[in-house]
C-alpha cells in the first residue's frame, strides 16, 4: 500500500500488452490447469518467490494451485484456507460498505462529504470539493497518504500508531488538489470508512462483519489474533515481515483472509450484479486510458470499449495480491505472492489467467 500502489494502475495497463506476447508462448489448446501450472511454476522459480498461490472460480467450480511455500521455514505450502494480507483489495469492501450505508440513509454519493464529517472537519472549506464518489474513485485530490504520517521501510508497522486524531489533524488543514483524474489515495479510503461509521453509528469492522464477513462465511480479520495457525509468512525482500496492524487507516488496506474467503466474495459480486448497490459499484466513472476505467474502488479491463473484467490489486510489506472477476462469464481469479513489491508478476499472471478463462 505504501510504495507500489503509486503506479499500480499504469502498471496494469502496460501488462495488458505484455500478457499477449507471453500467452502466445503456450499453445491456445493448453487447458487452463496446465496453463496455470506452467506459468506459476516458471514464475515462482524464475523470480525466486517464497510462495505463489492461485485460486480460480469457474461458475462456482473452484481450483487451487500452490507453488513454493506459504511459510518457507516450516515448509508448508498455501492451501485454500491459508491467511494472508489482502492489502488494498480492502478498498473494494470499503466501497461496498459505504455505498450500502449511503443507500440505507438515502444519501446520494454525488453529494459533498463536508456536511457528514465528524468533529470540526467541516470547517475546512476545501473539503467541500470532495464528494463520496470522488473518494471512491480517487478523484478527490486528497494525498496518497497523510503528510503527517511517518513511513519508511525501516518501520515495519507504518499504520499501527496512526490514529483518528492524527488523520483529523491532517484533514483539518488539508488542501485538496483535484485535477479530474484518478489519483490513488489511501487517505480517501480511510475517510470512506470514517464516514460510514459516522453516518451509520457503527464501527467499520462491525459493518464489515454485518454486510460481508458473516453473510459470506468469511474467516476474515482486520488485526489477526495470535491464536491463528494456518497463516502465511510475508517477506520484504528476503526479510520476514509481520502482518500490518491498523487503526484509522484500516479501510484502506487492513483485511486479512484466505483465497477461499476472497472467492466467496468474488462469487458474491458476480452473482449479484442486479443488486442496486453492486450495480452502482461496477459503473465506470473515470477513464484512465483505452484499457482501464475506474468505477467505485473497482477498476475495469477494457477491450474494444467493452469491459472484459473487474480487478483490484493490493500490497503490503509482505504480500502482493490480485483479484479479478467477470460478471457475464461468472469467472474469478485470486493471485497471492508472499513477497513485497511483486505486483508486476502477480498482476500479469492474474490478467493472463482471466484472458484464458474468457476466451
Amino acid at each position: 500500500m505504501i510504495k507500489h500502489n503509486i503506479f499500480f494502475i499504469g502498471c496494469c495497463a502496460l501488462l495488458l500488452f505484455s500478457c499477449n506476447a507471453q500467452e502466445n508462448k503456450i499453445s491456445d489448446n493448453t487447458d487452463i490447469a496446465s496453463f496455470i501450472n506452467q506459468k506459476g511454476d516458471s514464475l515462482q522459480k524464475n523470480r525466486k518467490l517464497p510462495g505463489l498461490f492461485v485460486a480460480v472460480s469457474d461458475s462456482g467450480k473452484r481450483s487451487f494451485y500452490n507453488f513454493g511455500f506459504a511459510a518457507p521455514d516450516k515448509k508448508y505450502g498455501f492451501d485454500s484456507l491459508t491467511i494472508f494480507e489482502a492489502g488494498s483489495i480492502t478498498k473494494t469492501f470499503t466501497a461496498l460498505v459505504l455505498k450500502t450505508v449511503l443507500r440505507e440513509h438515502k444519501i446520494n454519493d454525488s453529494l459533498p462529504v463536508k456536511n457528514y464529517l465528524p468533529g470540526n472537519l467541516d470547517e475546512n472549506e476545501t473539503l467541500s470539493a470532495a464528494s463520496f464518489l470522488s473518494l471512491m474513485n480517487h478523484t478527490s485530490g486528497l494525498a496518497r497518504i497523510p503528510d503527517n504520517m511517518p513511513v519508511g521501510v525501516d518501520n515495519k508497522q507504518p499504520y499501527e500508531n496512526y490514529r483518528r486524531d492524527n488523520l483529523f489533524s491532517y484533514l483539518k488543514n488539508a488542501r485538496l488538489k483535484p485535477d479530474g483524474k484518478s489519483n490513488y489515495s489511501n487517505t480517501g479510503f480511510a475517510l470512506c470508512g470514517i464516514l460510514a461509521e459516522s453516518i451509520s453509528g457503527k464501527k467499520y469492522e462491525a459493518l464489515l462483519k454485518q454486510l460481508l464477513f458473516d453473510p459470506l462465511n468469511m474467516n476474515a480479520f482486520l488485526n489477526v489474533p495470535d491464536s491463528l495457525t494456518n497463516i502465511s509468512q510475508g517477506y520484504y525482500e528476503n526479510i520476514k515481515n509481520p502482518f500490518w496492524n491498523f487503526d484509522c487507516m484500516a479501510p484502506a488496506g487492513a483485511i486479512k483472509c484466505s483465497a477461499h474467503d476472497l472467492l466467496n466474495y468474488l462469487e458474491f459480486m458476480y452473482s449479484n450484479t442486479n443488486d442496486p448497490t453492486i450495480h452502482s459499484l461496477l459503473q465506470p466513472t473515470v477513464t484512465v486510458n483505452e484499457n482501464i476505467k475506474v468505477c467505485r474502488a473497482w477498476h475495469t479491463m477494457e477491450r474494444n470499449n467493452n469491459t472484459m473484467f473487474y480487478w483490484h490489486n493490493g500490497g503490503t510489506y509482505g504480500f502482493s495480491t490480485f483479484v479479478a472477476f467477470s460478471k457475464e462469464k461468472r469467472k474469478a481469479v485470486v493471485v497471492v505472492i508472499n513477497k513485497f513489491n511483486t505486483n508486476d508478476a502477480g498482476d500479469r499472471l492474474g490478467i493472463m489467467i482471466m484472458r484464458r478463462l474468457l476466451n
